[in-house]
C-alpha cells in the first residue's frame, strides 16, 4: 500500500471513486429525507393540504418503486452509453424530482416528486459501484467498490441532520443541492476504462487509465491484462443468459433474494424512515427534541457500517450475530411498548429504552444485516452475470423496500406498535435460520470457488 500512496498521480482513482460515490450521497439523503420531514409534510400549514399517514407511507415508499424499475435496465444502459454518462444523465430527473417536492400543490405532486426521486437514484445502486470497482487497482478494488455504502448511510445521516437543525424548507435545498454538486464534480472525472476497451477505444483507454494511475504507471501492461479479459467477456456475454440457467446461478438468486427480503422486513426500513414518527410514539419526554435524536440513530448507522466494511471478520458469522443482535433490540421495542400500552407505573423510569435500543438497532444492523447481503451479492454475480444477476436481486429488493415502509403505517393502524416490533422479532428469527442453513462464507473465495461452493449442496 506505501508503493501505491508514494507513486504519483495514484491516488487520483480514489479522487474518481470519492466523486462518484457523491451520487450515493443523494441517494442516501433521498431516503433519509422521510424521518424528519414527516412532521411537516403532515402538518396541513406546511404545503396547504393535509397529508394522512396512510398517504405519507405512499410519498415515502413509491421512491424505493421507482429504484425497483431502474435496477435492471441500469446495466446495460452502462455497457451501452458508459458508466459515467448514464449516471451524470440521472442528475437533471433527480433535480427536477426536488424541484416537485419543493413546490408541491398537492399529494400527487408529492408521490411523483418521490418516484422520480427514487428512480434516479436506484439508477446510483448499479452504475457508482460499478464505475469504483473499474477504476480501481486489483489491491483497492474492495476498499473502492465499498465506497457507495459508506457515503448512502453518510446521506442518511445528513438528511436527518439538515432536519434536526433547520426547517423543512432548508431540509428540502440541503438535499436538492447534493445532486448538483455531484455533478458539478463528477463531469471531470474520466470514463471507466473498462467501458472503453468494450467499446474498441483503447486510445481513450489509455488516457483514462494513465490519469487514474500516474504517468510513471505501466500503463500498456495493465491495458493488454484488461483487453485479454474483455475476450474472455465478450465471448461470455453471448452465453449470460445460458449462464443464468445454472444451478449455481438459481442457487445465487435463492440466496439474495431472502437475504434482501429479511433486510428490509427485519424492521430496518421502519425505523430509518419513521425514526421521528416512533421517537414521538414513544414519549419518551426527553429534553432533546425528537429530529436531534435521529441524529445519533444515524449516526450508530454510519459507525457499524464502517466497521462491517473493513471485513476484519468473516462475512458469515458476522451476519448471525448481526441478525441475533437485532432480534434482541427488536424485542426491547416490542416490550417496551407493550408496557405503555398496558400504561405500567414504572414505565417513567425506562423513557431511555426506545432512543437506546433503536441506536443500538441501527448500529447491530449495520454492522451485518444492513451491509453484508450488498457484498455478497457482488461476490456471487460477478463477470457477465452480475449484469441481468444482481439486477434482477436489486429490482425485487427495491420492490421489498416499497411493501416494508407502505405496510408499516398499515400495522400500526390495525395491531399498533408493539405487534408491530413483535412480527419484527418474528420475521428476524427467519432470518437467523436462513443465514445460519443457506448462507455460504464468500470472503477471500474467488468467483470459481463460490461458484463451486454453490454447486455443492452444503453450506461452508
Amino acid at each position: 500500500m506505501s508503493s501505491f500512496w508514494d507513486r504519483p498521480y495514484g491516488q487520483n482513482q480514489y479522487i474518481a471513486a470519492f466523486f462518484a460515490s457523491l451520487g450515493a450521497l443523494s441517494a442516501g439523503a433521498t431516503v433519509g429525507w422521510s424521518a424528519p420531514a414527516q412532521r411537516d409534510v403532515t402538518d396541513k400549514k406546511m404545503y396547504g393540504f393535509a397529508v394522512t399517514l396512510s398517504e405519507y407511507a405512499w410519498v415515502c415508499a413509491l421512491s424505493s418503486l421507482g429504484s425497483s424499475l431502474i435496477a435492471i435496465p441500469a446495466g446495460p444502459l452502462a455497457n451501452c452509453m458508459g458508466r459515467k454518462l448514464i449516471t451524470l444523465l440521472m442528475v437533471p430527473p433527480y433535480l427536477a424530482g426536488w424541484a416537485l417536492l419543493i413546490f408541491a400543490k398537492d399529494l400527487y405532486m408529492l408521490m411523483a416528486a418521490r418516484f422520480l426521486q427514487g428512480f434516479c437514484g436506484g439508477c446510483y445502486f448499479i452504475t457508482i459501484p460499478m464505475y469504483c470497482s473499474e477504476v480501481a487497482q486489483v489491491e483497492v478494488k474492495g476498499y473502492l467498490g465499498n465506497f457507495f455504502m459508506v457515503f448512502f448511510v453518510l446521506g442518511i445521516v445528513y438528511a436527518y441532520i439538515m432536519g434536526a437543525f433547520f426547517d423543512y424548507r432548508y431540509l428540502n435545498y440541503g438535499c436538492a443541492i447534493l445532486p448538483a454538486i455531484f455533478l458539478l464534480t463528477f463531469i471531470w472525472m474520466p470514463e471507466s476504462p473498462v467501458y472503453y476497451l468494450l467499446k474498441n477505444r483503447k486510445n481513450k483507454a489509455l488516457r483514462s487509465l494513465r490519469w487514474l494511475r500516474g504517468d510513471s504507471f505501466n500503463a500498456f501492461s495493465e491495458i493488454n491484462r484488461m483487453e485479454q479479459d474483455m475476450v474472455k467477456l465478450r465471448e461470455d456475454y453471448e452465453n449470460t443468459w445460458r449462464k443464468l440457467r445454472h444451478k449455481a446461478t438459481f442457487k445465487g438468486l435463492f440466496i439474495c433474494i431472502p437475504l434482501t427480503f429479511f433486510q428490509h422486513f427485519c424492521g430496518s426500513k421502519a425505523i430509518i424512515t419513521y425514526a421521528t414518527f416512533i421517537l414521538i410514539e414513544a414519549d419518551m419526554g426527553l429534553q432533546w427534541n425528537v429530529e436531534l435524536c435521529t441524529i445519533f440513530v444515524g449516526i450508530s448507522f454510519l459507525l457499524s457500517t464502517i466497521l462491517s466494511l473493513l471485513e476484519c471478520a468473516g462475512r458469515r458469522p458476522l451476519l448471525i450475530w448481526s441478525v441475533f443482535l437485532v432480534i434482541l433490540n427488536c424485542t426491547l421495542h416490542a416490550m417496551y411498548f407493550n408496557l405503555r400500552d398496558n400504561k405500567v407505573d414504572y414505565l417513567h423510569s425506562l423513557k431511555w429504552l426506545p432512543l437506546f435500543s433503536m441506536c443500538c438497532f441501527t448500529f447491530f444492523f449495520g454492522l451485518g444485516q444492513g451491509v453484508l447481503p450488498f457484498v455478497i451479492i457482488r461476490d456471487i454475480f460477478r463477470e457477465n452475470v452480475e449484469v441481468v444477476g444482481s439486477g434482477i436481486v436489486w429490482t425485487i429488493a427495491h420492490f421489498f423496500g416499497f411493501l416494508s415502509t407502505k405496510s408499516f403505517p398499515m400495522t400500526l393502524e390495525a395491531w399498533g406498535m408493539a405487534i408491530s416490533f413483535w412480527s419484527f422479532v418474528a420475521i428476524s428469527c427467519l432470518s437467523l435460520l436462513f443465514v445460519y442453513f443457506f448462507v455460504p462464507e464468500t470472503k477471500g473465495k474467488t468467483y470459481e470457488e463460490i461458484h463451486s461452493m454453490l454447486d455443492s449442496k452444503t453450506v461452508q
